[in-house]
């Protein structure tokens, strides 16, 4: 099991491989599209190589996916307030695609947000 996580506007990210659960409920939905460009993952590379290298970059320890499938949980104040899959998009590999759920009390826009930053990096 894996501990690494990073940290963004007061979101702790963190791989998902054991099924989080939102702490909060009802839990309610996030369906949220990303443009690679905005997110820092712009360029000629596969955009699923591109975000398997970020994502190990800000998580210390490598992963990757073929297909670029990666779930989240994220968490603030030590309570899991969102689980996600950040995904490069089904049709068309020119846009990443964060679904999931999360608490009544988390704003998906603040969520998105915070993994741009954190995606984008210092700069």
């Amino acid at each position: 099991m894996t501990t690494a996580f990073f940290e963004a506007r007061g979101f702790r990210f963190r791989l998902d491989r054991e099924g989080a659960e939102v702490s909060e409920e009802p839990a309610r939905p996030v369906q949220a599209s990303i443009e690679p460009d905005e997110a820092g993952l712009g360029g000629d590379e596969p955009l699923a190589e591109l975000l398997g290298r970020r994502l190990s970059a800000l998580l210390g320890a490598p992963v990757s996916d073929e297909e670029g499938i990666f779930d989240l949980a994220i968490e603030r104040d030590g309570a899991v307030v969102a689980a996600v899959q950040l995904s490069c998009g089904e049709d068309d590999e020119d846009v990443l695609e964060l679904l999931g759920e999360r608490a009544p009390s988390v704003q998906v826009r603040a969520l998105v947000e915070a993994l741009v930053e954190a995606l984008r990096g210092p700069g």
